[in-house]
This record gives structure tokens, sequence and C-alpha cells, in this order.
């Protein structure tokens, strides 16, 4: 568990930079963080892995901001897990990977892992558990 973190010393700056217009997103609409901001962010960034990974995904910024803006209230049937909880699984995967930073993608593998965001990753017609795969593939692992 990683408690009193400084973002600017685990994450690159296309991690942090991600986060930050997640932050944002969420924020201009008065919702907390979900998958959704999360891969806006990386999408916006869109320089680092996990743009690319989307991008490759042929993950849209316009369809994901429609999944945004079908659910202003942050419905129950999209969840809200908190930019915390994957800061957490980012960090988790980024050990696991043997990694010294969390980067864009690690953000994007801790989204992918999550089996509460199937609903997401099916209305982006995605498969994360291939996704995750190809990504993992890419990383090297």
């Amino acid at each position: 568990m990683m408690n009193n973190y400084n973002i600017e010393r685990i994450c690159t700056s296309s991690a942090e930079k991600a986060l930050v217009l997640a932050r944002e997103e969420a924020r201009t609409l008065g919702h907390s963080v979900d998958a959704r901001h999360l891969m806006l962010g990386l999408l916006k960034e869109g320089k680092g892995i996990g743009a690319r990974h989307l991008n490759h995904m042929n993950v849209k910024a316009e369809a994901v901001r429609s999944l945004v803006d079908d659910d202003p209230l942050n419905s129950p049937a999209l969840p809200t897990n908190g930019v915390e909880q994957y800061i957490e699984r980012a960090f988790e995967e980024c050990i696991r990977l043997g990694h010294e930073f969390i980067g864009s993608e690690h953000l994007l593998l801790s989204i992918l892992n999550d089996g509460d965001n199937s609903e997401i990753f099916q209305r982006l017609n995605v498969n994360p558990a291939a996704a995750r795969t190809n990504l993992l593939h890419l990383l090297g692992s």
C-alpha cells in the first residue's frame, strides 16, 4: 500500500500529465475520477505508451467522451473507483514488472485489469484481457 506518496517522484511525466488531465475532466463535470476520465487523460496526454496503446485499440477520445456525457451522474452501472485506487494498482503493476516509475502504460494496465470496467470496454468494443496481454507483450513481459 502506498501512503503519503509524491506523484512527481513516482510517475513519469506522461503519467503525471494524464492524471492531472483526468482530474480536470472529472472536476469540470463534478464527477469523481473513474476509468473513463483516466482514459480521457491518457488520450489527451497523447504521447505516452498508454495513449499509443489506446489509439492502437482504436479507442478515440470522442467515444470515451460520449460515455462520460451519456452518464452525467456517474450511475452505478459505470463504477467510480477513484484515481487513488488506479494509482495504487498502477504502482503494483510497475513493481510487478520491475519498473522504477509509474508510466502511462501502468495506468492503462490498472484500468484494463479492473473487472468493474467491463461495461466501459464493451461499449468501446475492446477486449480488456486481449488488450492487457498485448500491452504486456509490448512491454516485454
